[in-house]
């Protein structure tokens, strides 16, 4: 039953995107185990291709400017050695980034504890991002601020907040299952890597993540079952030049809607009374 009520609480939205990438797999969400790996290597990845506007990577040494920066705010985690002057060195790990990927390394496997880091290192690096492009728009900015700032994918910021927010939502989804202590490893046994321990609500969850991924959402649209619409189209995109893309959303749109549509239908068909029950009376 619990199944039932967590599919019919997951129809009472439809949410299409649209994303660009720049090479398609085509492939199906593989086993859960799998995809967390593959979503937490794919963090990690994105992660990694943004930390060049602030120090390098290969000394794992912030740029003094970004040094400073980092020192006016206290939360995250940066993946760069401590400025000698700094007031919590905690907040830092050179050897975050020096690592093979979580879940190829059996010594590192995917679990709770890489997801709360790629949290925290998203958060650090969304707020860099923030007061660097601030601090590059103030009168008398340095050049290796203003140079700094040219080099920050626009982009970024919306990406690094939804690894911040699935990141939680996956450990949340961990530790109520009591998979909080698990290893992820790629080529563990089958049967770990399915979880088996996982409600559909979960699936859903990580199943979400994984198809984004770190894929830039330039389209967007919710229909709520009382039948508000809202649809988000990324600043910029809003040309003649996207007239293709919008034209695909659209049909996505109303194959989705008609499908969803079907399942509403047959979810009331089969369960009327427990559906009305927990949606409540929408005339």
């Amino acid at each position: 039953m619990s199944q039932f009520v967590d599919l019919a609480r997951n129809l009472l939205a439809l949410e299409i995107n649209t994303v660009l990438k720049t090479g398609i797999s085509a492939e199906k969400m593989p086993l859960a185990g799998d995809a967390l790996i593959d979503l937490a290597q794919e963090y990690y990845v994105f992660l990694c291709e943004q930390l060049d506007s602030f120090g390098s990577r290969e000394t794992a040494t912030l740029a003094l400017w970004a040094g400073r920066i980092s020192e006016t705010f206290h939360w995250g985690l940066a993946p760069f050695a401590p400025p000698s002057d700094a007031a919590q060195p905690d907040r830092y790990d050179p050897f975050f980034f020096s690592r093979d990927l979580p879940g190829n390394d059996p010594a590192r496997g995917t679990t709770l504890k890489v997801f709360d880091d790629l949290r925290e290192v998203a958060s650090w690096l969304r707020e860099m991002t923030d007061r660097t492009l601030d601090a590059a728009r103030q009168p008398g900015a340095g050049a290796d601020v203003v140079s700094a700032a040219a080099t920050i994918d626009p982009d970024a910021p919306p990406i690094l907040m939804r690894i911040q927010r699935n990141s939680d939502q996956i450990n949340d989804v961990l530790r109520r299952r009591g998979l909080d202590t698990v290893s992820y490893l790629r080529g563990m046994d089958e049967e770990v890597r399915r979880m088996p321990a996982l409600k559909t609500a979960d699936v859903v969850t990580i199943r979400k993540a994984w198809d984004v991924g770190t894929e830039l959402v330039v389209m967007q649209s919710t229909i709520q079952i009382d039948g508000d619409v809202v649809t988000r189209l990324l600043k910029g995109r809003d040309n003649a030049g996207s007239s293709v893309m919008i034209g695909v959303h659209k049909d996505a749109v109303d194959v989705s809607f008609r499908y969803w549509s079907f399942l509403i239908d047959a979810l009331g068909r089969f369960a009327g009374k427990a559906v009305n029950t927990l949606v409540g009376d929408t005339g």
